[in-house]
Order: C-alpha cells, then sequence, then structure tokens
C-alpha cells in the first residue's frame, strides 16, 4: 500500500550526490583497542595490564563490578595519554576532569598510583609478576 511512498524515498536516497551521504566510519577520539597497545606503546600497555588486574583485585575486595570503580574507557584513555607528571595528584584532576566521580577517584587513584609505579619500574618487556 506504500509501495510508491517507498520507491520515491529510494530513488530519492539514489540521486544524492556522495558529499550529502553520512560517512562511512566516524572518525575516533579515543586510544586504539588494547591489543595494538604493546605494538604501539609498550609502556601504555603495560601500565594498562597493571591497572586492570589492580583495579580488578580492588573490585573484588568491594564486592563491586570493576567498571563501577571506573569505567574501561576512561581507564583507557587515562593511561593512553597519561597527565605529566604521572603522580597521584595529577591522576586526581585528570579522571575528575574526564568525569569520574568523587568517590570513584578516592577509591581508584591510590591503586592506580602504585600499579603504575610498579609497571614503570619494571624493565621494558618484563612480564607482570605472577599472583601466588
Amino acid at each position: 500500500r506504500h509501495l510508491h511512498e517507498w520507491q520515491a524515498a529510494v530513488d530519492d536516497a539514489v540521486a544524492l550526490p556522495e558529499s550529502a551521504l553520512p560517512p562511512g566510519a566516524l572518525p575516533s577520539d579515543g586510544p586504539p583497542p588494547p591489543r595494538a597497545w604493546a605494538d604501539r606503546d609498550p609502556v601504555a600497555a603495560a601500565r594498562l595490564s597493571a591497572a586492570r588486574a589492580a583495579l580488578s583485585e580492588q573490585a573484588e575486595q568491594l564486592r563491586l563490578p570493576v567498571e563501577n570503580l571506573l569505567t574501561p574507557d576512561l581507564l583507557r584513555r587515562l593511561l593512553w595519554t597519561p597527565p605529566d607528571p604521572l603522580d597521584a595528584e595529577s591522576l586526581s584532576a585528570a579522571l575528575i576532569t574526564a568525569g569520574a566521580r568523587r568517590w570513584q577517584v578516592e577509591l581508584v587513584v591510590p591503586t592506580l598510583a602504585q600499579a603504575i609505579a610498579e609497571a614503570d619500574a619494571r624493565p621494558a618487556g618484563e612480564p607482570e609478576p605472577a599472583e601466588d
């Protein structure tokens, strides 16, 4: 019953110039996928691995989903483009600016600062120590 309306809409779309069509993909403003970090920035990859492990342990102790402590996207953005200097104060400021809640910042900054310091202290390419 609406065949003519649908056909007119399709004909109009086909007649549009390429410049009037939406882009095939939107540019990303975030870091690359974590699987690419080791090749692109091994230091950031080590920090991310250490931070993820530390936050997972903290979330388990608090009986919270790790995503409630800090969203994975926020963590990736923070560690791909870390503040300078990379210390508790700058981590707190960066997290607040990025939209983390104060209670999240208070919980995760000490954990992140320690995990990052430990990751930075390991020689490049050395894996994280295995858990007991």
